[in-house]
């Protein structure tokens, strides 16, 4: 096949304006001997290896509570949660709820960041789930 005979269809045109120019290069070669669809299949396997290489970010997520006349804020990320309170026994409160409802959490010694506004801040390991506990 000759580079006048190679018909490369939108799809294939798409992927081929997102790949840098050496790859356009290999890219041309695949399609002139193997074909467009066996090139852009080539391609696609490459670029979806560099996004799995790329270091995901972290999910986290913040949410403020009030408790009484108390403000809680709860900040999780993956396998931790950091409390900030301006109250230690709204802390404490939240802790033993979290224990009651099954949560396994062991104490971090993470420090206070700029980022935690309130006065009183304690960070937690998620160890796992287990059942909730009843009183009765």
């Amino acid at each position: 096949m000759t580079l006048s005979e190679l018909n490369i269809d939108e799809d294939t045109f798409d992927i081929f304006l997102n790949i840098n120019a050496t790859h356009k290069i290999e890219f041309l070669s695949d399609a002139l001997e193997f074909g467009a669809d066996v090139a852009m299949l080539k391609q696609i396997e490459r670029l979806s290896n560099e996004f799995e290489s790329i270091p995901k970010m972290p999910v986290v997520s913040s949410q403020d509570f009030v408790s009484g006349d108390y403000r809680l804020c709860v900040t999780t990320l993956e396998n931790e949660i950091q409390l900030n309170s301006d109250s230690p026994k709204t802390i404490r409160t939240f802790v033993l709820k979290l224990f009651m409802d099954g949560v396994i959490l062991m104490p971090l010694d993470t420090k206070k960041s700029e980022m935690d506004m309130y006065r009183y801040f304690k960070a937690f390991k998620v160890e796992g789930r287990c059942n909730p506990i009843s009183l009765s």
